[in-house]
């Protein structure tokens, strides 16, 4: 904006300052106390018991918000209220209540903010809290705000907004923001229509409530030159001050997975629609600045897959630097390249998220996920794990087109390949615009609420809860699983700082050493990872 316009942005990461309230007005100790207590463990079972400590200092926290607040409960990954948030009546409820636990900080937060803001939506724990921060905004500055959304989960469940809740927003954009948002911006300065071919921007005057009963708003075919809109600015963040053991910064490389073919997945349709990639020295160019700035020495690459060919490229230009990072991959032919493994390993890569998915080669083709390696899974793992690369996989349970044999294939694959170091056991539930939504329109139901999930399913003549079947699949995959695989239980208690933290410090397989150290106690660290994983991953249901 402020490159290609007069306009001065500030950027507010709500998030980050409620949760350093949280944490400075609820529990004793502090951020940097646990960082110098973690630092100082030299072995891996003491670094382990340093990073839990810091977990329940976190929890200690949250559970004392929660008692100065009735009904209402927060991790880093969720929120619990009186209100459901699925329902635009409830949110308008909440949001224009008398009072909530989010006002104090909205109280500063609007002080300094002027009367145009964007608001972006990226979870659906997060709908509650940002539509009290849009009528504060409408309150403070009234018939002067203009207030934009934008954001992944906006992209996906806009309709239900445009159609239910017009009096929080002026304008919704859909995927990708930064052209549509100057080209707002410049047409409300001239005070002149938008262009005709903008349609990523939603307006009052162009708003047609859809009422139908599947969302499928991916409409747009403008895409974003990702070279022009450049990298990360991260100035207006308190970067050091994350709640992370070892503060790390995001670097975006990539736009839309260039596979995109998965059927059950609808993340990819947040992005233009067209795979991009910035070049590797620009991407460096923003690393190389980013640690100049902020004196921070790793980076999470969030690309949805992270190019090979683009990683490769990028290898020798960020080494001068002395980084360690970690990627989003996917299990297919060029991660069977061992010496380009090593070469990944030696650039410092310490964690490495592969979307697995099945062990089965038919489930694979059913979900849409042929690209995998299915015949070299153990080679990939392994060459990563050698490397020094924490191998780190997503499985999922309870599709349609996987059988009970190939789930029963993938959870005992978890179970026998040590080279995978963790993995999340997640529940299927049909998305709003994934392929598989699409192709069985007819049998599923919409009802207009706030979320990407379908709310019924229709098998034979009979209404079938689709996600329980899938969630009990899933959560016995996790009891079979951390049973036999307790350091499998334990990475599901380390948020991914953490994870890549010990595995930059100890190696990728501190979690077995530590396990083996015989200085945890298992039981207690099973069931609680075992609690952990399905909380997280397996809540999510279709209602009858």
């Amino acid at each position: 904006m402020e490159r290609n316009s007069t306009h001065t942005v500030t950027c507010h990461d709500a998030n980050q300052s409620f949760f350093s309230d949280l944490v400075r007005n609820g529990a004793e100790g502090g951020l940097e106390a646990c960082r110098e207590d973690y630092s100082r463990a030299d072995e891996v079972a003491p670094a382990v018991l340093s990073a839990l400590r810091f977990d329940s200092w976190l929890k200690e926290a949250f559970a004392r918000w929660g008692d100065r607040h009735d009904g209402y409960g927060v991790t880093l990954r969720g929120l619990r209220t009186p209100y459901d948030r699925r329902e635009p009546e409830s949110v308008r409820a909440f949001a224009t209540a008398d009072r909530t636990p989010f006002d104090p900080l909205y109280a500063e937060l609007v002080k300094r903010i002027g009367p145009v803001v964007g608001i972006n939506l990226s979870v659906e724990d997060q709908i509650l809290p940002a539509f009290r921060l849009a009528w504060w905004i409408r309150c403070t500055h009234k018939d002067a705000s203009r207030i934009i959304w934008g954001g992944s989960l906006l992209s996906r469940i806009h309709p239900v907004i445009a159609a239910e809740l017009g009096d929080f927003w002026d304008h919704l954009i859909t995927r990708e923001g930064e052209i549509p948002l100057l080209s707002l911006l410049q047409s409300l300065d001239a005070g002149e229509p938008l262009r005709a071919d903008e349609d990523r921007i939603v307006s009052k005057a162009t708003s047609r409530p859809n009422r139908h009963g599947i969302v499928d708003p991916f409409t747009s075919h403008s895409v974003t030159p990702i070279a022009q809109t450049g990298g990360a600015d991260f100035t207006d963040y308190p970067v050091r001050s994350y709640l992370s053991l070892t503060p790390m910064l995001p670097v975006l490389a990539s736009r839309k997975c260039y596979w995109g073919k998965c059927s059950f997945c609808t993340i990819h349709e947040s992005w233009d629609p067209l795979a991009r990639q910035r070049s590797a020295r620009s991407v460096a160019e923003d690393i190389a600045a980013l640690s100049g700035t902020h004196g921070i020495k790793h980076f999470r690459f969030v690309d949805e897959a992270m190019p090979p060919d683009l990683l490769d490229e990028l290898l020798p230009l960020v080494e001068p630097y002395g980084i360690a990072f970690e990627i989003y991959a996917i299990a297919e032919r060029r991660f069977r390249d061992a010496d380009f493994v090593s070469r990944l390993g030696r650039a410092r890569c310490r964690q490495a998220y592969f979307g697995l998915e099945s062990a089965d080669e038919a489930a694979l083709v059913a979900l849409g996920k042929k690209i995998n390696q299915h015949r070299h899974y153990a080679d990939i793992f392994g060459s990563c794990a050698r490397a020094g690369i924490h191998v780190y996989t997503y499985t999922l349970f309870g599709f349609p087109g996987s059988s009970d044999l190939a789930e029963q294939r993938t959870a005992e694959y978890l179970i026998r390949e040590k080279a995978i170091q963790s993995a999340t056991i997640s529940s299927f539930v049909p998305v709003t615009g994934s392929p598989f939504a699409l192709d069985n329109a007819e049998y599923l139901t919409h009802t207009l609420r706030m979320t990407e999930d379908f709310e019924e399913v229709t098998i034979g003549l009979a209404k079938q809860n689709l996600a329980k079947k899938a969630g009990d699949a899933a959560a016995a995959a996790v009891d079979a699983v951390y049973a036999e695989r307790p350091d499998l239980a334990l990475t599901a208690l380390l948020n991914d700082e953490i994870r890549f933290s010990l595995s930059d410090r100890f190696g990728s397989g501190f979690a077995a050493e530590a396990v083996s150290s015989g200085r945890l106690d298992l039981d207690s660290l099973v069931r609680a990872g075992d609690e952990t994983m399905k909380q997280e991953r397996i809540t999510r249901t279709l209602e009858a």
